[in-house]
């Protein structure tokens, strides 16, 4: 599907550095239309494209866009917002819903990544398919190999339908963080096959070794999940060379329990058990 997307970009003025998104989960609200941290294009008394919702994935809040009719005339919401960051990210992922009136109804995010004022990176996904619970997404972001010095994200809805322009379409958005922008060491190359080497040591506490080969350059993602499957961090979504490769996982943050990480590229997948005691 060929998109119009239009691009609403205005940057505030904001100071220090943040590890994640500000307002990632969207609980804090100036009052019910006004997202602490991010902008939107609502004109208040005129028209309301984004407001805060108690549907939460997790929380009490989330961001809820619709697209509304002003005078016949359809008004895409607009969400989105700027912050400077100190590494360099290879996927934004989250949490969303999407109740589309027409089919043609699409939920599109954008990153754009900075340095000194230039563009340097960027990532798009097109969502499609309507959800009426909670569904992840996984959008991959390409830093160029370069380590941006700011970030913006922005959310927006568009139809295609010319006859039907969508109005009353609406998605919630929750739960936002971007992969983990893990270092990742090659230590060999031109290994022969995929393989997914158990990690060691194993049990673990509180970090551990993980070690992969690639035998072709491949698009690569490694991720670390619970025992019901839920995704807990991303170490590396990117395109890599052929070569073995080593990455360390720290558990600090969790709880003692079986994990699971996953490799997967395009003609291969594999998995390990970890197991966390404290």
């Amino acid at each position: 599907m060929k998109l119009k997307i239009f691009f609403m970009i205005i940057f505030s003025c904001v100071t220090g550095v943040f590890a994640q998104i500000p307002n990632n989960g969207f609980e804090n609200w100036v009052d019910e239309i006004i997202p602490q941290e991010w902008i939107t294009n609502n004109f208040p008394s005129i028209w309301t494209t984004v407001s805060r919702s108690p549907e939460a994935y997790s929380g009490s809040f989330s961001a809820k866009m619709e697209i509304e009719d002003f005078n016949g005339s359809p008004i895409p919401p607009v969400l989105y917002i700027s912050f400077p960051v100190s590494e360099a990210y290879t996927s934004l992922h989250g949490y969303y819903r999407l109740h589309p009136s027409v089919s043609e109804v699409v939920l599109v995010g954008l990153v754009f990544c900075f340095k000194d004022g230039a563009l340097s990176g960027s990532g798009v996904i097109e969502i499609e398919d309507a959800a009426t619970v909670y569904t992840t997404f996984t959008m991959e972001i390409n830093p160029n190999n370069v380590i941006p010095d700011s970030i913006m994200i922005q959310f927006q809805m568009l139809s295609e339908n010319g006859t039907d322009p969508g109005s009353g379409s609406y998605a919630l958005i929750d739960q936002l963080s971007f992969g983990q922008s893990t270092d990742v060491k090659q230590i060999g190359q031109f290994p022969m096959e995929f393989s997914l080497k158990q990690n060691y040591p194993n049990p673990f506490n509180p970090s551990t070794t993980i070690e992969y080969s690639i035998p072709e350059a491949s698009f690569v993602q490694l991720k670390v999940f619970d025992i019901l499957g839920k995704e807990i961090e991303i170490l590396y979504s990117g395109q890599q060379n052929a070569g073995t490769y080593r990455v360390d996982f720290a558990g600090d943050h969790l709880s003692s329990g079986l994990y699971i990480t996953k490799l997967q590229t395009a003609s291969y997948s594999g998995s390990i058990k970890m197991f966390l005691l404290k």
